[in-house]
């Protein structure tokens, strides 16, 4: 490519794509080398996120099936992590709430990340972070805005592995 043509839409995309799958990879490897799954992370970090969530609510959070969200959250609740309990305005309804052993499993998973997230982001200058972040924003914001009524969210819109 000759640096008096600016790239185009395609190489700018291929790029965006490649880049995303390597940081994706490169996010999860401090969870992989403690034996945690992505989806163990995502898991914890959305029902945090989301309060005490129904299942149901969580698994579409997700992009999950209600085969899947329940074997995670059996495997979850096992080590002690998490606990399921009954919801008040709903007796046929299950909620998620975070044991006292799941936030300091949280508080490893952000303190992780943020150790990670600088070693990744460590090689910009602040003022190409600032850049970045709002290239990214603006990029974001002009694809949401055309996805139209009928776009429905796929497993990877919800929410991704922490990318560090």
């Amino acid at each position: 490519m000759s640096s008096d043509k600016p790239p185009t839409g395609a190489q700018l995309g291929d790029a965006l794509m490649r880049t995303t799958h390597a940081l994706r990879r490169f996010a999860g490897q401090p969870y992989q080398q403690r034996g945690w799954s992505p989806s163990r992370v995502l898991l914890m970090l959305a029902v945090q996120e989301a309060g005490n969530p129904r299942m149901g609510d969580l698994k579409d959070r997700l992009g999950v099936t209600g085969r899947s969200i329940t074997s995670l959250v059996d495997g979850v609740e096992e080590e002690g992590l998490l606990q399921r309990v009954g919801d008040p305005g709903d007796r046929r309804s299950t909620r998620l709430e975070i044991t006292a052993k799941g936030r300091e499993h949280l508080g490893e998973i952000k303190a992780l990340h943020e150790a990670h997230a600088e070693l990744t982001f460590g090689i910009l200058t602040d003022a190409e972070r600032a850049t970045l972040l709002d290239v990214l924003d603006r990029l974001r914001e002009h694809v949401a805005g055309r996805l139209g009524p009928f776009s429905s969210p796929g497993p990877g819109d919800h929410r991704s592995p922490p990318v560090a």
